[in-house]
């Protein structure tokens, strides 16, 4: 499947989700069990939030074997996650990588208090989480902005800057879509109507 032939059966997908057509149930029987236990071919890799709100395969409405997830908390990019997208690419026939945040992210959320309170501490563990979205959140400070809109703005911009640091940080990754076969999107979950909003695709 072409990149954006991936791109277009994901969003697909999204749109079935929105209007409750889903079609996954059809692909997750013992007869698709027993055809994957041989390997596996996903069509995509969804590097998403951690947020319990936000599963990949039920938002773009996919079975068995069809998407490659990784997630963490704030859907950031550090060499595990990397190596696995990297995996995914060159091993499994994938080509297509969304990055995918949410409105109301939590991780976010975090990361904006962190910036109204510099003082603040809760673990190392998630500081080091803060840390890592501290330029999304510098990037959207607006004089005035409230609580709501600056950490919706700061869960955007985060995606954007991740899909530049996979490009940036993975010589394999940029080789494959400069030579057209991959591409990395951007796109922004809104909890409350379940769409992916497209934000871009292949960043510099």
């Amino acid at each position: 499947m072409r990149p954006r032939e991936a791109l277009e059966r994901l969003m697909q997908g999204n749109s079935r989700y929105v209007e409750g057509n889903l079609t996954h149930r059809d692909r997750v029987h013992a007869g698709r069990r027993a055809e994957l236990a041989a390997g596996q071919a996903p069509f995509a890799t969804v590097l998403g939030c951690a947020d319990s709100r936000t599963s990949p395969a039920h938002i773009f409405d996919a079975g068995l074997g069809e998407l490659f997830v990784c997630r963490n908390a704030g859907n950031l990019v550090d060499e595990v996650t990397l190596g696995s997208i990297e995996y995914a690419a060159s091993h499994t026939g994938c080509t297509l990588l969304m990055v995918m945040g949410h409105n109301r992210c939590g991780a976010a959320g975090a990361a904006v208090a962190a910036a109204r309170d510099p003082g603040a501490f809760e673990s190392h563990n998630i500081d080091d989480i803060v840390r890592r979205m501290l330029p999304a959140v510098l990037a959207t400070r607006r004089e005035g902005a409230g609580d709501p809109e600056w950490i919706d703005a700061t869960a955007r911009q985060n995606v954007l800057l991740v899909a530049r640091q996979v490009v940036q940080r993975s010589s394999l990754l940029q080789d494959m879509v400069e030579a057209g076969d991959f591409m990395i999107a951007s796109g922004f979950y809104d909890l409350e109507t379940g769409r992916v909003e497209l934000l871009a695709s292949d960043p510099p």
